[in-house]
């Protein structure tokens, strides 16, 4: 009884604020060019520390991966059909091409992928390609699939967003941060694009935590569109410096809490490896136009 109502309090402040557009945007007394500049500037140094051009040279890479959704209100927002689920990703950088193969649970076997935005299934017993759906936003599934492989590639994908801005440093549990926003198509909130703000770590010249918008989201629970993310425990492997931690949080709690350990759910890598597969695996589909990230 206690952990439903917590859950109810909890809903309250989300009912009312989901009819909103998010707005995470903040005032800077830069010029706009001299803070468009320095966002640039620091966003690619992040590139060259992580080491994206190892990502970019082998093109493909693949990771088994853990989400876990805890709680009753994880149980009722989750996007798989398991509170904890472990998976085999396979992903095509610079796209949303993909596919990931559940390893545990109520879809073990069972295989889901997006290429060009059209998503797909491939049951274990049946081993063909079914269930196509031409890009419908509303597929849980295909959220999912998208949205950590944009999270795993997030400083290079913003690295082209037409509008950048310098949001000056802040301080968090011991750190020092530049914070630097993306957008397209304008800094002000607008329903068609998504904002960003990237938390660099100023000594490691990573980024530590992200807070952003889900325009996209549709889940009734969830789509006031604002949320935040820690990339945490980063791995060298082969050049590329891949974080394996992921604790989200809904709103900006991930810079609001204390503590990371009250998440809503975490995303955690296991193995992660360059290359290892052909490119041809993630396009099953024939006579699909191969599309990049654009906006």
């Amino acid at each position: 009884m206690k952990a439903l109502l917590k859950t109810i309090v909890l809903l309250i402040p989300i009912f009312f604020t989901s009819c909103r557009i998010a707005d995470i945007s903040q005032s800077t007394t830069l010029s706009p060019s001299d803070s468009e500049r320095i966002a640039q500037e620091k966003i690619e140094e992040t590139i060259l520390v992580q080491g994206f051009a190892s990502l970019q040279k082998q093109n493909v890479y693949s990771f088994t991966a853990t989400d876990y959704w805890p709680g009753l209100l994880g149980g009722i927002a989750k996007i798989w059909p398991d509170k904890k689920t472990k998976f085999l990703f396979q992903h095509n950088f610079n796209t949303f091409d993909g596919r990931a193969l559940f390893l545990d649970g109520k879809k073990e076997g069972d295989e889901i992928g997006v290429q060009s935005w059209i998503y797909y299934e491939k049951a274990k017993e049946k081993g063909e390609i079914e269930n196509l759906d031409t890009g419908s936003k509303q597929n849980k599934l295909e959220f999912g699939m998208v949205v950590f492989h944009y999270f795993l590639e997030l400083p290079f994908r913003l690295k082209s967003a037409p509008v950048k801005r310098y949001y000056g440093e802040a301080s968090l549990r011991g750190n020092t941060y530049d914070l630097v926003f993306a957008s397209w198509g304008s800094e002000a909130p607008n329903k068609d694009h998504d904002q960003y703000i990237l938390w660099i770590n100023r000594e490691s010249k990573l980024v530590d935590y992200c807070v952003y918008t889900l325009r996209d989201n549709t889940n009734p629970l969830t789509r006031h569109k604002y949320g935040s993310i820690a990339f945490q425990e980063y791995k060298n492997e082969n050049g590329f410096q891949v974080p394996t931690v992921m604790p989200i949080f809904l709103d900006d709690g991930v810079i609001k809490r204390k503590t990371l350990d009250k998440y809503f759910h975490r995303f955690n890598i296991h193995e992660f490896s360059l290359g290892g597969f052909e490119e041809a695996r993630l396009y099953p589909l024939p006579d699909l136009e191969k599309q990049l990230d654009y906006k």
